[in-house]
């Protein structure tokens, strides 16, 4: 299994990410932190948008690349520059703007992806908000949770991890929600956020910082 696991000399722990579950992969290559493959999401999605198969996905506008398989609602709107692969559903009243849908990833109704990358078979159940944020692997952002990705006083975003805080040098970063972790309805993650593996926010709560994998978060 390739995933990214940067894992220190003093072998802290370190959010790990699938790179077989989505059409990503590449742009997570040669970067030390997962992080920093959202500011690339826009140049990637130009150079790697002409070589998918002819034959499997349809250009529907310039810059955006859907599935045959994909299905997109008649009030949905995807908007430059855009992936969605096989199996996706893109639900009624929906955004997606700059980033990239895993396969049979499904965006629930009334939400909005900006900047984003989602992997295979992660679900935002509706009225959901992902901005400049990764959503692993079967992760689910609950009815209504939102992700931001700009602090109030418009500083750098920085992410807390258990071995150091980095500071990433953009001041709109959202938040990177790991392989099975799930986000609770009506919660709200603050920018800088990594909510591990399996981790579980529950519903109505306010995170920030590092949560565990495994764990429990109100």
């Amino acid at each position: 299994m390739n995933r990214i696991a940067k894992i220190s000399k003093t072998q802290r722990p370190y959010p790990t990410l699938d790179l077989a579950r989505t059409a990503a992969k590449e742009l997570f290559h040669d970067r030390s932190r997962p992080w920093e493959a959202i500011f690339g999401i826009g140049a990637y999605i130009y150079e790697y948008g002409p070589k998918l198969p002819y034959d499997q996905y349809d250009e529907i506008a310039s810059g955006v690349w859907v599935h045959i398989s994909a299905y997109l609602a008649p009030t949905a709107k995807i908007e430059s520059p855009a992936i969605i692969c096989g199996g996706a559903r893109i639900c009624n009243h929906t955004l997606v703007e700059r980033s990239i849908i895993g396969s049979f990833c499904t965006v629930g109704e009334m939400s909005t992806v900006r900047s984003s990358i989602t992997f295979d078979r992660s679900r935002l159940c509706g009225h959901n908000s992902l901005s400049s944020s990764i959503l692993g692997y079967e992760a689910t952002l609950g009815e209504g949770a939102m992700i931001t990705d700009t602090r109030l006083d418009n500083l750098n975003v920085s992410i807390n991890m258990p071995d150091e805080r980095y500071i990433s040098g953009r001041s709109h970063l959202g938040a990177i929600i790991c392989d099975g972790a799930h986000v609770g309805a009506s919660s709200v993650v603050n920018p800088g956020t990594v909510i591990d593996s399996n981790a579980y926010i529950y519903p109505l709560s306010s995170v920030s910082g590092y949560i565990p994998p495994y764990s429990r978060t109100r």
